[in-house]
């Protein structure tokens, strides 16, 4: 049977870094934690709308995965399934741009939910693709530079993306709403089509065997399966846990640019911050957790999120909001290299689909409700309650990860030293 060779290795390892890296800026022009939600706020959006905004968000993440992952399972080779459906994740943000273009102006609240189904439309896809992608990921880096991998092009995307955030606050500064965020989620769509074509130069070997088709019902049924794991266990509930940890953060920015009374173009500067401590943070990280493990990661984000929030609690001016989203950046590299990296981790030389469908399908229903609650507290007293909130619950997500969750490497050392 055909094997990736180390030349091949190192290509994919390149074109999936770009595909990452211009991947992760049409993220950030489209991020539905700073510019989506101001975006939204302009169009009339409630505090409880911008809940659901990320709520849906999350639960397109999570409900799909299960499907996803039975057909990677049927799938000899991921990529023609990931190539097949991976539009769907980026031409909602042109059909946001044209939104943007002719309707907003004039039907407001039908450009709100328009553009809200649009962007339930991408993000169900990347919720589909996940196990698929993953598990092509698995098979073409090299298992030694995972870590690496995700960072770099987290970072390579960061790097981009400041260019791209110094554009977007030109556009959003010297254009009128709506169509200054118009041009904003069009310059997204545009680094999703460059991300394509990186991607489709993937070099992939078709696995060797695949598995029957099952009627779906019997798919979920074997959830109970991947749960007799207990460390993987384990993980899924600081997975619940981070979802609840996270239930405010699509409130951030809206709550800066009121408390600090900032202009709409200023939330284009956060985004910059953002990507610049994420860039920055990313070239440590990842290489840190290929060498120490990812747990590290997982503890690393839950301090700087809980720092992020308390800075913009206690915020009087906008050097310390830039601060709070120096800390995001942090989190973001630290949250999503950590734990796309201790998944492969944990699901290496298992059923690797179905572990990671299992485990996206099962937090979802705790991701969709975490910030609609954070919405209703908002509504009720305030954006600072509910942020407090999630502080104290990141505090109790940091004490349960070094408590109960046990790095895959250092557990395989365990057992076979048994």
């Amino acid at each position: 049977m055909k094997q990736l060779t180390e030349k091949d290795y190192r290509w994919n390892f390149i074109v999936n870094c770009l595909d990452n890296a211009f991947f992760s800026v049409g993220m950030t022009l489209g991020s539905v934690f700073t510019l989506f939600p101001v975006f939204a706020k302009n169009l009339g959006a409630s505090n409880v709308e911008l809940g659901l905004i990320s709520a849906i968000t999350n639960l397109g993440w999570g409900i799909p995965a299960i499907w996803g992952a039975k057909y990677a399972e049927r799938s000899a080779k991921k990529l023609n399934l990931v190539l097949k459906v991976t539009m769907a994740e980026r031409i909602p943000y042109l059909f946001v741009a044209l939104i943007s273009f002719y309707l907003a102006k004039s039907f407001p609240k039908l450009s709100l939910y328009l553009s809200m189904a649009m962007m339930a439309i991408a993000v169900f896809s990347m919720g589909f693709l996940g196990p698929p992608w993953m598990s092509m990921i698995e098979k073409v880096i090299d298992s030694r530079k995972r870590g690496t991998y995700f960072a770099t092009g987290s970072g390579l995307g960061a790097i981009l993306g400041i260019g791209g955030s110094l554009i977007a606050k030109n556009l959003l500064a010297s254009n009128p709403f709506p169509k200054n965020f118009g041009y904003v989620f069009f310059t997204a769509f545009i680094f999703f089509i460059v991300s394509f074509f990186f991607l489709s130069l993937t070099r992939e070997v078709p696995d060797a065997h695949t598995h029957d088709d099952e009627p779906v019902i019997n798919y979920i049924k074997n959830i109970k399966h991947v749960f007799e794991d207990g460390n993987f266990r384990n993980f899924l509930m600081e997975r619940i846990i981070t979802s609840f940890m996270f239930g405010s953060s699509g409130f951030i920015t809206v709550y800066l640019l009121k408390k600090l009374s900032l202009s709409d173009d200023v939330a284009a500067i956060f985004t910059a911050i953002v990507l610049t401590s994420q860039g920055l943070s990313s070239f440590l990280f990842g290489p840190l957790g290929d060498r120490k493990g990812h747990k590290l990661n997982l503890l690393v984000s839950k301090i700087f999120y809980v720092s992020a929030i308390l800075t913009a609690l206690l915020c009087k001016h906008v050097g310390q909001a830039y601060i709070v989203f120096a800390l995001i950046g942090i989190v973001n590299t630290t949250n999503n290299v950590g734990s796309m990296t201790i998944t492969l981790d944990f699901t290496s030389g298992k059923r690797k689909e179905l572990y990671m469908g299992s485990l996206y399908f099962s937090i979802a229903p705790f991701s969709f409700v975490a910030p609609l609650i954070c919405g209703k507290l908002a509504d009720a007293f305030g954006y600072a309650p509910p942020m407090l909130l999630t502080s104290l619950i990141g505090l109790f997500n940091l004490f349960y990860v070094a408590k109960f969750i046990t790095d895959p490497r250092a557990f395989k050392k365990q057992t076979e030293n048994r």
